[in-house]
């Protein structure tokens, strides 16, 4: 009676496999006319149509439904490295500091600034110099590019000042740590300062810009590159406008402008009329040529640079 009972079962699973193999081809199981087939591959075609719309409403929907969740995205990830490959050079990034002035009757102020060659920085004369009131103090902190936040690095002071062109020079006067107190020289320090000191020499100021570059400050504190779309607006404009890096300022002074090249083109700055203008690299350059000149800066380097004032037109 057992063997009766399997036999039969093995009969019904025999037949029901055949069963679900002619249901996928039921023309070949039904004994239909020739127009009857026509009929029906018809609207099998007309099916597997809606059904394949179903599928790509489906994948519109969602990404948890998409056979390549990044591929809506693929043609601005394309964008974004087009884009970073126009920008051959960023280390303008971590030639750029943070200052901090305190001055004489109390006051704070703080400013973009611009490390030179020799711990020598750049920035706007009113952010360290304020109606005949001199700074105190001012440090400068930068960011590495082996870490992420910028930190305090150096202890600055006035070297030279220029009201009319909107320009200070300031020079490193002691190292710090990261909280502003002194220290001798580290690693950190020697590599940011040997690296990433910005060209004043650079040239460049008849070219044309599409796009110029400026850093800006993260929630990280630390600093990133910002796009500045030139159209009919000239350096001069976008100085002017109301950028508000720093709390109580409504401009970046002191922050500089870079090519694609990473060539400087020069900063914001502006004397005591608070006033923002564009000084331009050549500007600087010839403010740095003239404080060697007057035997004020005796670096090496500007000998080299500058021309003698024999040949100066």
């Amino acid at each position: 009676m057992r063997g009766i009972f399997l036999g039969f079962l093995w009969f019904c699973m025999l037949f029901a496999s055949e069963d679900s193999t002619k249901e996928l081809y039921p023309q070949q199981r039904l004994n239909l006319t020739e127009e009857q087939k026509k009929i029906l591959q018809e609207s099998k075609a007309k099916q597997g149509n809606k059904d394949r719309k179903k599928q790509e409403q489906k994948k519109l929907k969602g990404s948890l439904v998409l056979e390549n969740p990044y591929a809506g995205i693929k043609g601005q990830n394309e964008q974004k490295k087009e884009r970073k490959k126009r920008i051959l050079n960023k280390s303008w990034i971590y030639g750029t500091a943070v200052i901090t002035t305190t001055f004489l009757n109390g006051s704070i102020k703080r400013s973009y600034g611009v490390l030179l060659r020799d711990g020598l920085y750049v920035t706007s004369a009113n952010m360290v110099y304020n109606q005949n009131i001199y700074a105190r103090s001012s440090y400068a902190m930068m960011q590495d590019d082996s870490s992420i936040p910028f930190i305090c690095i150096a202890k600055l002071s006035i070297k030279a000042l220029d009201l009319q062109r909107g320009l200070a020079i300031l020079e490193t006067l002691n190292f710090t740590d990261i909280y502003c107190n002194a220290r001798e020289k580290t690693y950190y320090q020697e590599r940011i300062y040997s690296k990433h000191w910005v060209d004043m020499f650079g040239g460049g100021e008849n070219e044309k810009y599409g796009v110029v570059y400026s850093p800006y400050i993260t929630p990280l504190n630390s600093f990133a590159v910002e796009e500045n779309i030139l159209g009919e607006e000239s350096l001069n404009q976008i100085a002017k406008k109301e950028m508000r890096d720093f709390e109580g300022y409504k401009y970046a002074y002191g922050k500089g402008f870079y090519n694609a090249k990473g060539k400087f083109l020069g900063l914001i700055a502006t004397g005591n009329d608070e006033e923002p203008k564009f000084v331009k690299a050549q500007e600087v350059a010839e403010f740095l040529c003239e404080l060697k000149d007057r035997k004020i800066l005796k670096n090496v380097f500007l000998k080299e640079v500058c021309p003698p004032p024999s040949e100066k037109k």
